[in-house]
């Protein structure tokens, strides 16, 4: 397949190049923002809620660390099938 012979004008490479700087950024700090996460949930009593209002982060990002390194939730969760007593 033929390489593409694309060159953004000044405006867009810089825009482009930006991107690409904060994408590698993003994954530089992954990890240890991770850990930081877990440690904080764990140690501290952060919530989701907590830690994606200082991230700017989702809570569901959070949510799914949590789960996965078995941090004790606060609260029950609130969406989901509702039980019968059956």
């Amino acid at each position: 397949m033929a390489r593409s012979s694309y060159t953004p004008p000044e405006d867009a490479a810089k825009l482009f190049s930006r991107q690409k700087q904060l994408v590698d950024a993003q994954a530089e700090i992954k990890d240890p923002l991770r850990d930081m996460a877990v440690r904080e949930m764990r140690s501290n009593g952060a919530s989701v809620g907590d830690l994606a209002r200082l991230t700017g982060l989702s809570t569901e990002f959070f949510r799914r660390i949590a789960r996965a390194e078995g941090v004790e939730r606060r609260r029950e969760p609130t969406v989901g099938p509702i039980k019968s007593d059956d």
